[in-house]
């Protein structure tokens, strides 16, 4: 609360101790965990990655939950979506375990959210701001098509130098 009340985002903070952490981590002599992990408010994650890695590492085919390509673990989505789901852990990596389709209650904003998703990608790729605004727009956190708009010329301005296909050759958005 007192990030917001500051004009900081959580992301600027993260970003900001990250930096820390890697200039801490340079160091070989150290030899305790930085207390910059538990003040990211992502502490946790530290530990799961950890242990992924002596999973992998030692082959040990535990069950962890973990982000991968979806190939065909849930059914109904498609074989290229990213998913996080029950994985067995091997030196080859993460190995998605079937789950089947997809319970009713939480179907429809699943693949709400995966259309979104494609859309952002589509958008990017091919810099189309239409595209991107009409995926914005299917994202239940923006609230109308005037705040899409005014969110993707903002994110365009602000970032215009990373994305060129949104851009004519005279600094227009298309």
């Amino acid at each position: 609360m007192e990030q917001f009340k500051t004009g900081t985002v959580r992301g600027e903070v993260v970003s900001e101790t990250e930096k820390e952490l890697f200039e801490l981590y340079s160091h070989e002599e150290l030899a305790e965990k930085p207390q910059q992990l538990a003040m990211r408010g992502g502490a946790k994650y530290s530990d799961a990655a950890c242990n992924l890695i002596q999973s992998i590492y030692n082959n040990t085919g535990d069950i962890q939950y973990v982000d991968v390509r979806n190939n065909g673990a849930i059914s109904d989505l498609p074989a290229d979506s990213a998913v996080e789901v029950a994985c067995r852990i091997t030196a080859d990596g993460p190995k998605p375990l079937a789950t089947g389709e997809l319970k009713l209650p939480i179907s429809g904003y699943v693949h709400l959210m995966k259309s979104f998703e494609r859309m952002t990608i589509e958008a990017a790729v091919t810099g189309d701001r239409n595209l991107a605004v009409a995926a914005l727009n299917l994202n239940p956190l923006c609230p109308s098509d005037e705040l899409a708009n005014i969110v993707i010329d903002e994110l365009l301005e602000a970032h215009k130098e990373y994305l060129p296909q949104f851009f004519d050759k005279s600094d227009t958005p298309m």
